[in-house]
């Protein structure tokens, strides 16, 4: 029987939802659950039956924000994603609703959209989740009059070589939030050029990715956040940072030195701020002084 046939049956129908968590560009990243009592495989994917469920749909007929509520066991993987530091890919969810004993195995989807974070309260991990039809109506970034660089680092406005900017090191220890590196290692380049950037590595063939806040003794990193699947020894991606700012002389000429956007990254022409914009207010002034 069909979707439909089984929709409109007084008697046959058995209603399950599947749940599709994707954190990765892997083909093994991913979470797979139903609410049915047996495993369900569609599309290759096999999902297992766990004791999950969700809010109730809102639909006003806008585009408003509404955010779904997704409850599942803490011990399931995607609660334990979410244990200590959210992931560095974007968690995204696709919910699917059929039949349990549809010969046809159809199932459709009913809603799709991203996880935005994770609370546990007692045994359960709440996802709230964030429909896809939201980010359709949020109002787009403009684009500012300032100073500085508005551009997101290696982003398709910014367009530096994170390529070049990268070189690869091992870990000599790690402690929470901080990796300690081999003297030496940043070479002709200061260490204080890699704050603002980032590191780098692969955990189950996905990227994690971690801002890089500070550098202390010139070896030190201080991370945007936990060292998760790190150990000492480990090879990671180390990228060089950029201050988003154009610096001058005391006589007006440019300071590249101070200015990484030509010192360290060579991209002077995507410079995305306005250095000339006057920094003196002309109100209250006398014009003939």
């Amino acid at each position: 029987m069909t979707f439909a046939a089984h929709e409109e049956s007084r008697f046959r129908g058995e209603p399950v939802d599947l749940y599709l968590f994707r954190y990765g560009s892997a083909a093994n990243a991913f979470f797979a659950y139903t609410d049915a009592e047996r495993a369900i495989t569609v599309g290759g994917i096999q999902y297992e039956p766990t004791t999950i469920k969700r809010g109730n749909f809102q639909s006003s007929g806008t585009l408003d924000k509404q955010t779904l509520t997704v409850n599942t066991p803490i011990n399931t993987g995607i609660s334990n994603l979410f244990r200590v530091y959210p992931p560095g890919q974007v968690v995204s969810l696709v919910i699917r609703q059929g039949h349990a004993n549809d010969d046809d195995n159809q199932f459709l989807v009913i809603w799709s959209g991203r996880v935005l974070s994770c609370e546990r309260d007692g045994s359960e991990a709440a996802l709230s989740c964030e429909s896809s039809a939201t980010s359709m109506k949020r109002s787009m970034l403009r684009r500012n009059y300032q100073l500085s660089c508005p551009h997101v680092l290696y982003g398709p406005e910014c367009r530096a070589n994170k390529l070049a900017a990268t070189s690869q090191h091992q870990i000599i220890s790690l402690t929470g939030t901080r990796v300690t590196l081999q003297d030496g290692w940043s070479g002709s380049t200061p260490p204080a050029k890699y704050v603002g950037g980032m590191i780098e590595w692969s955990v189950g063939g996905n990227k994690e990715q971690r801002t890089i806040l500070n550098v202390y003794d010139d070896k030190t990193l201080s991370l945007a956040g936990p060292t998760t699947g790190l150990i000492a020894g480990q090879q990671i991606d180390v990228i060089k940072g950029c201050n988003h700012f154009w610096t001058f002389n005391s006589d007006g000429t440019t300071n590249e030195a101070q200015t990484d956007c030509i010192s360290v990254h060579n991209n002077a022409n995507n410079y995305g701020g306005d250095p000339w914009i006057p920094t003196e207010n002309p109100i209250n002034k006398n014009p003939f002084n």
